[in-house]
């Protein structure tokens, strides 16, 4: 018999779930989000006016909303992972771009860094709940 408690519990943590086409809708999104960095950080390291590289700026910031709601919506426990919580970190680092050059080359290096580091690093590293304090793949593996 269940407990009550199991009845409350949400069996899904998501509101967006899977839905055809979601790979490559993500696959799009990652590489124009890429493409838009790359202009970024090419008017940044070369102190290019911003007049002149504003639409990299756009079309980075809103290919990484678009990919943060997707996975976060997809996937709560996106939130507490190590993977979204780099984004945070990323973030962070983001409002640090602005006055010096040097200090905006630091910042979109180091984002850069973290983000080649993280995209590549184990699963027990990306899938780790900082909340649960171990691995954690779905809903279910935040039970016990």
């Amino acid at each position: 018999m269940r407990k009550k408690t199991d009845s409350l519990m949400p069996r899904k943590l998501s509101l967006l779930g899977d839905f055809p086409g979601k790979r490559w809708l993500k696959i799009i999104l990652r590489t124009l989000h890429i493409l838009s960095v790359i202009g970024v950080g090419g008017a940044v390291l070369f102190n290019v006016p911003f007049s002149q590289w504003v639409w990299y700026w756009y079309a980075a910031v809103a290919t990484g909303v678009a990919m943060v709601a997707i996975d976060a919506l997809s996937n709560f426990l996106w939130l507490v992972q190590i993977r979204g919580i780099v984004i945070y970190i990323k973030l962070l680092l983001l409002m640090f771009l602005g006055g010096n050059m040097l200090i905006n080359q630091l910042v979109l290096i180091t984002i850069v860094v973290i983000s080649a580091i993280i995209s590549h690093a184990p699963g027990d590293i990306r899938y780790y709940s900082i909340v649960h304090r171990r691995r954690i793949n779905s809903f279910h593996d935040s039970k016990g």
